[in-house]
Parts: structure tokens; C-alpha cells; sequence
């Protein structure tokens, strides 16, 4: 009897990784997001890779205390529903024009602190809780003739924030870590 025991307990050992629930992709998060239904990954842990151009900041929290706040560069998000990679601040540029930038805004209070250096790529890791981050267009897109989105529900842009900024919304991973790769 305590064989068998042994015996299911090391099959179920053995299959539990291979059944456990992954992570979700930030890319596919992201994407959901851009459709509307970003809703089937709420509470869920979403993981990926990305580049910083934004730079870390430090929020401020209803409470008066602060916290670091990042946005991942994913790539830009083609017509066709490919994602192109972004590896330069030329690129990144092109993609702010165009309006196709892929991102996720990470929060938690180990964020790295870090300067928009080209080509810093962060692994990272968060939980989608249905939060979301205004992000503001990067300088070099303010002569897009693309229509802009506009800030999240229910936020607006600081009336101190940059002169002719432009605004999208991100969804936000909580509890967010990240790890400098190169």
C-alpha cells in the first residue's frame, strides 16, 4: 500500500508541472488590451521582455507616499497583427508616429532605477489587476497625423506635464519586478 502511495505521489509530481497554469505573455496582454478584452487576463501574472525608452519615475500614491513606475517597450503592433521588434530610439520614434507602439506599464517597489539607455532590455513580471497607466508619447511623435487615443478612462494628464504631449492608455502589472538583461 505505502508503495503505491509512492507511486501516485511521484506520477502526480511528475505531471503537476506539465498541467500547472504559465503565465500570460505581455505581448498577448498588450494586444487584448488594444482589442478591448484585456478582461480575460485580470488577476492573472503576465511575464515578458521589453525595452525601456520611457525611463523609470517615481508615482505618487493616493497615501503622499511614492512609488517607481516603468513602461516596457514591447515592439510595434503592425496592421497585419505582426509585432515588429524595437531595438533603436530611431525605431521607437518611427513606431510613437505611427501610433503602433506595444507597451505595458509596470509598478511595484523594486523597480530598478534606470535611464532611457537604447537598447536596455528588462525582463519582468507582474499581475494584471485591471489597472491602467496613462503614458505620454515620446517628444519625437508630436508631428504624427495619426489620431491619438487620448489618456485612460477617468484620468487626465497633468496640467504640468510636457508642452504639446500627447497621451495613450497601458494596461498595468502590480507587484511588478524587473531585471535588467543588457
Amino acid at each position: 500500500m505505502i508503495r503505491l502511495a509512492c507511486a501516485v505521489a511521484g506520477l502526480l509530481a511528475l505531471v503537476a508541472p506539465a498541467v500547472a497554469p504559465t503565465d500570460v505573455h505581455a505581448v498577448d496582454l498588450a494586444k487584448a488590451f488594444k482589442a478591448g478584452t484585456a478582461d480575460q487576463f485580470r488577476n492573472k501574472q503576465v511575464s515578458g521582455s521589453g525595452v525601456d525608452f520611457h525611463g523609470a519615475i517615481e508615482e505618487k500614491l493616493a497615501d503622499g507616499s511614492t512609488r517607481r513606475s516603468m513602461v516596457m517597450t514591447l515592439g510595434s503592433l503592425e496592421p497585419d497583427g505582426r509585432l515588429s521588434l524595437i531595438n533603436s530610439p530611431d525605431e521607437f520614434a518611427a513606431a510613437e508616429r505611427a501610433r503602433t507602439t506595444l507597451v505595458v506599464a509596470l509598478s511595484g517597489p523594486d523597480l530598478p532605477q534606470s535611464e532611457p539607455k537604447p537598447g536596455s532590455i528588462y525582463l519582468f513580471s507582474g499581475v494584471y489587476d485591471g489597472q491602467v497607466r496613462t503614458v505620454a508619447r515620446s517628444p519625437a511623435a508630436k508631428d504624427s497625423t495619426v489620431p491619438e487615443s487620448g489618456p485612460c478612462p477617468g484620468e487626465a494628464p497633468r496640467p504640468s506635464g510636457p508642452a504639446g504631449a500627447t497621451f495613450y492608455c497601458a494596461p498595468l502589472l502590480t507587484g511588478a519586478t524587473a531585471t535588467l538583461q543588457r
